[in-house]
């Protein structure tokens, strides 16, 4: 009978895989290459950063005694069933983030004006092209993928894959062959959905049609826009969450095409940005905020070339690169649900992050003010944190490679968190 004492942290990181597992509809039993070690062996490769697939398979022989083959891992990463079940898996982690985001963490919380709407930062992202990779027209092409961050919870989730034709797939083609359905993110019906993207993602007559869908998009308005004023829109300047927007207007593009655009000015900077949306209700200083948080995949990315090291296409197929780009979700969302749980019930989270990140928000306050302005609080008061420290991503693979106890792992892991290794 398995105690409190025997569980690991392995146990506790790969919780949410095997319960996924139990209820999949693509899960197969198979003696030679189970679908759970298969999944395991996809979940560590992002995990352990190993240079190629021949050395990741080696040790997940020497080390992880797992009966594979290099023929046996570079199959499953080509089958269309072990796709489809990796899709299920992903998906069901996923939902777990952000069902138990909660207020708690939530930055966006508090905002009623955001009561009904689900929040996504989207962009595409690309890697060296595997070894074998065929060119195009005697070009080849970076593998890339289209990625949507939650902004409440924090949930990383594929949208598909870059497929391109006779030149690299442009956002918004990527975005118009998934569809208003698909950009939806399996949002009911009732709640809008709404996708911080950045200039790449502009199509203002096709943001008309996904508005009709409960879609919408913030941008940046692009240098060459021929875009005219045709009115502007009332706010309460007296808001402080509308410090620093110079105008709410409404414009027209095409023929009856009409787009919001915030002008802002940035209080640390000075420097004046022109916003974009199809949105018409929310305050304008919470557009300008939204965007702000189109950041968060900009680190998420970060955090994935430099400190997981996942910087190359592992192979050449579709469903390959589809299936890599799915375990790099579950990755990034497993150690989330790893860092809740430290927070929620052994009080233990990035303490020296946070002490980082209020000195840093000090530093801009006394910024700003020397230069005469005022800072706006919704950039001042979130303290999320939208990376996580090394040591901890070294703390989670060397755990999972001892298979160490739980609580001693834990207690390890306390001082780790508070202060940067001397």
């Amino acid at each position: 009978m398995e105690t409190h004492t025997d569980i690991t942290v392995f146990d506790q990181f790969i919780a949410p895989v095997r319960n996924a597992l139990k209820d999949a509809r693509h899960r197969r039993e198979s003696r030679k290459f189970s679908d759970e070690a298969y999944l395991f062996a996809g979940i560590r490769r992002v995990l352990d950063q190993p240079r190629s697939g021949r050395e990741w398979v080696q040790r997940l022989q020497s080390v992880f005694h797992l009966p594979v083959t290099v023929t046996s891992f570079f199959k499953a990463l080509r089958s269309s069933r072990r796709a489809a079940l990796t899709w299920e898996v992903a998906e069901s982690i996923r939902s777990k983030v952000d069902c138990e985001c909660g207020a708690v963490f939530d930055p966006l919380a508090g905002h009623s004006e955001l009561n009904g709407f689900d929040l996504y930062a989207s962009d595409a992202t690309y890697e060296i092209a595997a070894t074998h990779t065929q060119p195009i027209d005697g070009k080849i092409y970076a593998p890339g993928y289209f990625f949507s961050l939650n902004l409440r919870s924090h949930s990383l989730s594929l949208l598909d894959i870059a497929r391109p034709q006779k030149k690299r797939e442009h956002d918004m083609t990527a975005l118009k062959r998934l569809g208003g359905r698909k950009l939806r993110m399996g949002a009911p019906q009732g709640r809008r959905v709404i996708h911080v993207y950045d200039r790449a993602g502009i199509d203002y007559r096709q943001w008309t049609k996904w508005k009709t869908r409960g879609v919408y998009f913030i941008s940046r308005e692009k240098v060459n826009s021929r875009a005219q004023v045709l009115g502007n829109l009332e706010f309460d300047s007296s808001d402080p969450n509308n410090t620093g927007v110079l105008a709410d207007q409404q414009i027209g593009v095409f023929a009856g095409v009409l787009i919001r655009r915030v002008r802002y000015q940035d209080p640390a900077t000075g420097k004046v940005f022109d916003f974009i949306t199809n949105e018409f209700t929310l305050p304008p200083g919470l557009i300008a905020f939204l965007y702000k948080r189109r950041w968060d995949i900009e680190k998420s990315f970060d955090e994935k070339k430099n400190k997981l090291g996942v910087t190359k296409a592992w192979a050449i197929t579709e469903l390959a690169k589809t299936q890599q780009a799915l375990f790099l979700c579950m990755v990034h969302n497993l150690l989330l649900l790893l860092e809740r749980k430290l927070d929620l019930e052994e009080d233990i989270r990035e303490e020296k992050l946070i002490a980082k990140k209020r000195r840093r928000l000090q530093h801009l306050e006394r910024t700003i003010r020397n230069a005469g302005r005022t800072p706006n609080p919704l950039v001042q008061n979130c303290l999320r944190i939208t990376q996580r420290s090394l040591q901890f991503i070294r703390w989670v693979r060397d755990a999972l490679h001892a298979k160490t106890p739980w609580r001693p792992a834990v207690e390890q892991l306390r001082p780790l968190m508070t202060a940067y290794l001397q």
